[in-house]
């Protein structure tokens, strides 16, 4: 999997056409949930090694070549909306978005990642944070809240430990339902569409 991912982010230039940049509007000035920027994806992916080191991440970085591959996917996602989604041996162009929760112009607060194989299709919260220094103030649900009305429209769903309790809590304060749990103690959460 992880030969046939490097593989397809190497390529550059024999991708598929790019796909025209986020919209305009998602660069707010006054901050809310807005696309993130290039600088700010070490704090996503330090937020990831944070979560795998407790064993909570959706990925498991082994070692640098996974955190390289990890971040060259979510460069690509940035710059081409696309998040090269793994389907049996091939890999899969899924939308996708990188956003950083903000107020104002300061450093995010929290962050997300969310990915849909296609406009017809439920979103998938694949990861998401709230920064060490903002967490416990009720910003984890101000987070998901904001993404159900910037991904109006379509339900949202999420998997993740039971044991990341201000996860869970900070998705049922968002409206997300708990729906079943599986044998490992993963929950699958899942939130109405929302129309503005």
């Amino acid at each position: 999997m992880l030969t046939t991912l490097k593989r397809w982010l190497g390529r550059g230039s024999a991708v598929a056409a790019p796909e025209s940049p986020p919209e305009a509007h998602h660069e707010a000035v006054g901050g809310g949930l807005v696309t993130a920027r290039a600088e700010e994806l070490e704090t996503f992916l330090e937020a990831v090694r944070r979560a795998d080191s407790r064993g909570h991440a959706p990925w498991v970085l082994r070692d640098e070549a996974h955190l390289v591959t990890l971040r060259r996917a979510l460069e690509f996602t940035l710059h081409r909306g696309r998040w090269l989604q793994r389907e049996g041996e091939a890999v899969a162009h899924w939308q996708g978005r990188l956003l950083a929760f903000r107020h104002g112009e300061g450093p995010p607060l929290g962050m997300l990642l969310a990915v849909r194989p296609d406009e017809e299709a439920a979103w998938q919260l694949r990861f998401f944070f709230i920064d060490p220094q903002w967490q416990g103030s009720g910003h984890g649900a101000r987070l998901l809240l904001a993404a159900r009305r910037e991904l109006d429209g379509t339900p949202l769903h999420c998997r993740l430990p039971l044991a990341c309790g201000a996860a869970v809590t900070s998705l049922e304060r968002a409206g997300f339902r708990r729906m079943q749990v599986d044998a490992t103690e993963v929950a699958s959460f899942e939130a109405p569409a929302e129309w503005h």
